[in-house]
This record gives structure tokens, C-alpha cells and sequence, in this order.
């Protein structure tokens, strides 16, 4: 019998049959990196939800005793290279490019022919499943994507074997489906096991074999009792969050269902060499029937589908989450100008997001000039305490710490230490603690830790070395001017009550000007216009030339309510502020809070100022007040 004439497969085909499908995948893997480097920003992920990661057996141990734990090992270190930001989107980017070339070998064995379109194309559909997932700012994108790679590694492996006998490869898929389970967990593992099921049946037409692939399945519960201090639901939903989930099971559920369309397709007959090439004036029905298998058509086809795949991710952007990142990320870098105007646009603020606002609103001098600017806060509280919920409590800390409230900013260090895990910023707050506190061989075990780090171990080792000379760290202008504004005595308290630990601090150190600002701030979001004005008499300590917004706005309406002149002591309130008060007055002479335009209207022209607060604040209690009482 002749012998077929050979066929190019792989890149070469793809090469000799479309030259457009190569350069569509240099296009997207170009703009996959740039992405996610410029737009994504892993480093804010690094920040606001990164992994914990330390290069110690103890912290190592632990992934061992649990199904799933050295993929979860993995991905908390390929996460902590998310430190540099266009590294943490290289392997992000190198991650997805294994998942196309493993996805696009899967998908051509199924399908059994010399490579075509459908199976080059399809391989970019989980890409951009994956994008919209990294995209979430949550840190199981990377679980997902190396688990994914793990599996279709195995899969292309099986599908390979050189062995026809199905014992051999039935043995082959159990082994493997084994130290799967083991090593990347659950889904990865059912993952491969269909691919090999589907594989038996749809191309070698033995679908006994096929459901013996499966059978390592009917094990899995007796696996999960090996490993008794493993969490069953750690076990069967690893991917946190539902919108996760669904975008994980999407991801993993593509790949089979991509697998069963390809081998089932009709598939055109091969060419044959004789056959004298067809006359360029052809009938009008071959080419209604054969346009789209044109070099053109083909092209149009697959630039079309990565237009819209690219418009899908970008509108997935889960813009509220960058922007918290956003927020977090520039405040600890003390580029507070940038964190201002992120926090303009954020719809709506969480807690945490607001303590960082109120920080980088006083570093930047406008905490008593725009406080009341940021009408998208939520807890209108510049420290709520546990109160905001545990997830603040990392944001507290730091500006408590600044404060001077180092007992305090340790309380709720160690609540986030306990809520975030071993963060470093965590790690490298209640080290300067505990040097403020005087306590170095306590300062060392926290930079110890830090030491077995990424990308930490330099900072963690000039500390120490600074420490060993210097147990106070007197040499850092940081610390030197947090212990110049510390309590000197203690004040015994419950919770946080935050005036009378701001008066506590300004007793001890009246030039604490950072107490001072936020305990106005306190005032005037409390409504207690009598002491911002009292408060007034102190802009003299702390060398104010002229008087902040929000003070005048407070001085203004407390002459209206109190009949009495503010004394400012040479300081004179801006005559736009007082034409701005003359409106907002007349506004409410007319009752415009009566109707819903006029609220509108007020809350558009006077949103940002104090008396605006100061009148919703007690309209909304009022209503509390004479709320009908519950069942």
C-alpha cells in the first residue's frame, strides 16, 4: 500500500498554512506582558493581598500536609516576585504562555490532524479567563494559572505515550492522577484524569478504558483522610470568593469541553496532489461555500475574536479593588498626592481606605482643608478602631504608630498579624515598636523573621546590624520623631476612644501637631463646633499664617448658632468663604432640604463643606430618633 505523503505539524505547519496565526500570538503575548505590567501592576497586589512567603523549613513543613500544598508553596513564591513589578508580570506572562502551548498540544491531539485554525485559536480563550481572574487583585490567580500548567503538562505527557497497550497506560494515568492529587491538589488532578478519559474514548474508541481513567476518582475521599489535618473545604473550594470560583471553574472546565467540540468536528478530506487546480472563474455556490476558508477570512476571524476578547478584560478591570490597592500602595511608599487622587475616584471607600485617606490628607496639609472633599467616605471616622472591622486594623496601626500611640498601634499590629498573616510591613512595624518600646531582643525576633523574606532580607539585616550598635536606632529620623510625640504616662482605656487618647497625647506633648489636626478632625466629624472654635486659640502653637477651611467654616456657623463673635487673634476668615456661607444660608432659609432637588442641590454646591456635614449629620439623627420602635 502507498504510504501517505508526510505532513508538516507544529510550528512549521502553522508557518506553511497561515503566517497571520504567528504573529496574532507574538501581538498577544506582547500585550499580555504589557498588560499586566502597566495596567494589572502586580506590585499592587504584592501589597494589598500578596501571600506570605518565608524560605525557612518551618514555614515549608506545613504545605506538606495537605493535598494541594506544594502547588499553594509555589505559587506563594511566584507570587513574592510581584515585588518588581514588570517581574511579577514576566512570569505571570511566561505562566500564560505554558498554558497556550500545553493547551494548544492537548487540543491538536484531539483533534488528529495537521494543525488548523480552530485549535491555534481556541488555546487564547483561557488566557484571557486568566487575565480577568489576575485582574481581581485576589492571590489565587497564580494557584490557578500553575495548577492549570500542571495539568495540561500531564495531560500532553499521557497523550504522547509511545505505549499502545492500555494497561501500561492505564497504569501511567493512575500514577500520575496520584501524584497530582498530591502535589497541585483536587481540581488539577480531576482535570488531567478527564482529559485522559476523553482522550481513551473520543480518539482511540475505547471508552471501557476510558472510564478507567476515572476510577482513581472513586479514591480521592480515602486520599483526603490520609492527611487528617487538611480542611475539606480548603480541599474542594480552594479558589476563595464566588466570582473567583466561577472564573476558575470556567478556566478548568474549558479545556475538556474545547477537547470534545475539536475531535468531534467533521474534518476535511486531505487534498489530493493530482488533482489539476480549479479554474480561477468558478461557480458563484463553491465560493459561498468556501469563502471563509480564505487566508482573508481566516485573519478577520482571528483578529476579530482577540479585538473582542482584549475589550472584555479590559472592562473586567475590578477598578474598586485597584483603586484600595492603589491607595495602600502609594500611601506606604508616602507618595500621598498620587493616594489623593486615586481616593477622589473610588466608589465606594472601605475603612481601610479611608484611614490611609485621612493620613495622606494630613501629610499633605489639607486634612483641615478637604477632609470633607471626599464625600465617596463610609465610616467618616479618622480612627474607628475595631469598630471598621478587622481588615482596617493594618491601616490603624500605621497612623496610629505616627501618632505616637505605639501600645495602641501595637494592639492592632498584632490583630492584623493575626487577620493578614506575617505580612512584612506588618513584620517591619512591630519591629520599630518594640524599639520604641525600649525592647530590642523583642525588636529582633520580628526582624529574624523578616530576614527569611524575599526581597526583605537587606532591609532586615541593617536593622539588625543598626540595632546591635544602636538598641534605640536614635539614627533614624523616623523613629526619633514618633518617640518625641509618645505618651509619657499611661491612659487606661477600652477600645479606642480616640478624643481622649488625642488629648492625652497633646497633654504630653503640646506640639504634637498630628494629634492636634486629628482631633479637630474628630470635632468637626462629631458636629461639636464649640470645641473647633475653642481649638482655635492654639493655631498660634502650631504656627498656622491664616485659618483652614474647615475651621473658618466651623467658626462661622458657631457665630450664627451662638450670637457670638470667633476672636482669631489677627487671623481674618477668607471673604469667600463667608459669600460661600451667605448661600448655603439662604439655601436653608428657602427649606431647600425639604424636596429631593433641593437636597441634590445642596449636596452638589456644599458637599465639601463643613456645614454640610454638620446639617445631614443631624437631619440623619433626627430621623434615628423618631424612628418607630421594632416589633
Amino acid at each position: 500500500m502507498r504510504r501517505p505523503v508526510p505532513t508538516k505539524n507544529g510550528f512549521a505547519a502553522l508557518l506553511c498554512r497561515d503566517r497571520g496565526v504567528p504573529a496574532l500570538t507574538v501581538a498577544f503575548f506582547v500585550l499580555f506582558f504589557l498588560y499586566a505590567w502597566l495596567r494589572i501592576e502586580p506590585v499592587l497586589e504584592y501589597q494589598h493581598s500578596g501571600p506570605v512567603f518565608f524560605l525557612s523549613h518551618f514555614f515549608f513543613r506545613p504545605f506538606l500536609n495537605h493535598p494541594g500544598g506544594l502547588l499553594e508553596y509555589a505559587a506563594a513564591f511566584l507570587a513574592q516576585l510581584n515585588f518588581y513589578n514588570w517581574l511579577g508580570a514576566l512570569v505571570f506572562t511566561v505562566s500564560g504562555g505554558l498554558v497556550f502551548l500545553a493547551g494548544r498540544g492537548v487540543l491538536q491531539q484531539f483533534r488528529g490532524v495537521t494543525p488548523e485554525l480552530a485549535s491555534d485559536l481556541a488555546p487564547f480563550a483561557p488566557l484571557f479567563l486568566l487575565l480577568l481572574l489576575r485582574e481581581r487583585y485576589v492571590s489565587v490567580s497564580l494557584t490557578a494559572s500553575t495548577g492549570l500548567v500542571l495539568g495540561l503538562g500531564s495531560a500532553l505527557g499521557y497523550l504522547n505515550l509511545p505505549w499502545d497497550r492500555a494497561a501500561i497506560r492505564l497504569a501511567v494515568c493512575w500514577l500520575l492522577a496520584a501524584l497530582l492529587f498530591y502535589a497541585a491538589g483536587l481540581w488539577p488532578c480531576l482535570f488531567f484524569m478527564v482529559l485522559a478519559a476523553l482522550f481513551e474514548g473520543l480518539r482511540r474508541r475505547n471508552w471501557r478504558w476510558g472510564l478507567g481513567c476515572l476510577l482513581p476518582a472513586a479514591a480521592m475521599p480515602f486520599g483526603i483522610a490520609l492527611f487528617p489535618d487538611a480542611e475539606p473545604a480548603r480541599i474542594l473550594v480552594p479558589w476563595g470568593e464566588a466570582k473567583s470560583v466561577a472564573l476558575t471553574a470556567a478556566l478548568y472546565g474549558f479545556f475538556p469541553l474545547a477537547s470534545v467540540a475539536l475531535a468531534l468536528l467533521p474534518r476535511r478530506a486531505a487534498a489530493v496532489p493530482s488533482a489539476p487546480p480549479a479554474r480561477r472563474g468558478g461557480s458563484s455556490q463553491v465560493f459561498r461555500h468556501r469563502w471563509f476558508q480564505t487566508v482573508g477570512a481566516r485573519r478577520a476571524c482571528a483578529w476579530g475574536l482577540f479585538c473582542l476578547g482584549w475589550t472584555w478584560v479590559w472592562l473586567g478591570l475590578e477598578g474598586v479593588r485597584k483603586g484600595q490597592a492603589q491607595i495602600e500602595y502609594y500611601t506606604g511608599r508616602k507618595e500621598y498626592e498620587k493616594a489623593l487622587a486615586v481616593a477622589a475616584g473610588l466608589q465606594p471607600m472601605d475603612p481601610a481606605s479611608e484611614t490611609y485617606l485621612h493620613l495622606a490628607l494630613y501629610q499633605t496639609g489639607r486634612l483641615s482643608q478637604d477632609l470633607f472633599s471626599f464625600t465617596n467616605q463610609t465610616v467618616w471616622d479618622v480612627l474607628p478602631g475595631l469598630g471598621a472591622g478587622l481588615a482596617a486594623c493594618r491601616a490603624e496601626s500605621k497612623t496610629l504608630l505616627e501618632l505616637g500611640l505605639v501600645n495602641d498601634a501595637e494592639h492592632l499590629a498584632h490583630e492584623a498579624l493575626e487577620w493578614d498573616g506575617d505580612r512584612p510591613d506588618l513584620l517591619r512595624r512591630l519591629a520599630e515598636v518594640n524599639v520604641l518600646k525600649d525592647r530590642p531582643n523583642a525588636a529582633r525576633i520580628f526582624l529574624n523573621r523578616l530576614d527569611q523574606a524575599p526581597f526583605q532580607r537587606e532591609w532586615a539585616q541593617t536593622c539588625l546590624r543598626d540595632l546591635e550598635a544602636n538598641p534605640r536606632l536614635t539614627n533614624r529620623p523616623a523613629l526619633v520623631q514618633i518617640r518625641s510625640q509618645m505618651a509619657t504616662n499611661d491612659l487606661a482605656h477600652e477600645g479606642l476612644p480616640a478624643t481622649a487618647l488625642l488629648r492625652h497625647l497633646l497633654s504630653c506633648n503640646p506640639s504634637n501637631r498630628m494629634a492636634f489636626e486629628y482631633l479637630m478632625a474628630e470635632y468637626l466629624l462629631a458636629g461639636e463646633v464649640d470645641k473647633v472654635v475653642e481649638g482655635l486659640g492654639q493655631l498660634d502653637v502650631f504656627g498656622y499664617a491664616g485659618v483652614p477651611r474647615h475651621f473658618e467654616e466651623a467658626a462661622l456657623l458657631f457665630q450664627r448658632l451662638k450670637g457670638v463673635q470667633v476672636v482669631l487673634r489677627g487671623r481674618q476668615i477668607r471673604p469667600e468663604t463667608v459669600q460661600r456661607f451667605r448661600q448655603f444660608s439662604d439655601a436653608m432659609n428657602r427649606r431647600a432640604y425639604e424636596t429631593a432637588e433641593g437636597r441634590q442641590a445642596l449636596a452638589r454646591d456644599f458637599g465639601d463643606t463643613f456645614w454640610y456635614h454638620y446639617y445631614s449629620s443631624q437631619t440623619a439623627a433626627r430621623q434615628t430618633s423618631t424612628r418607630p420602635a421594632g416589633p
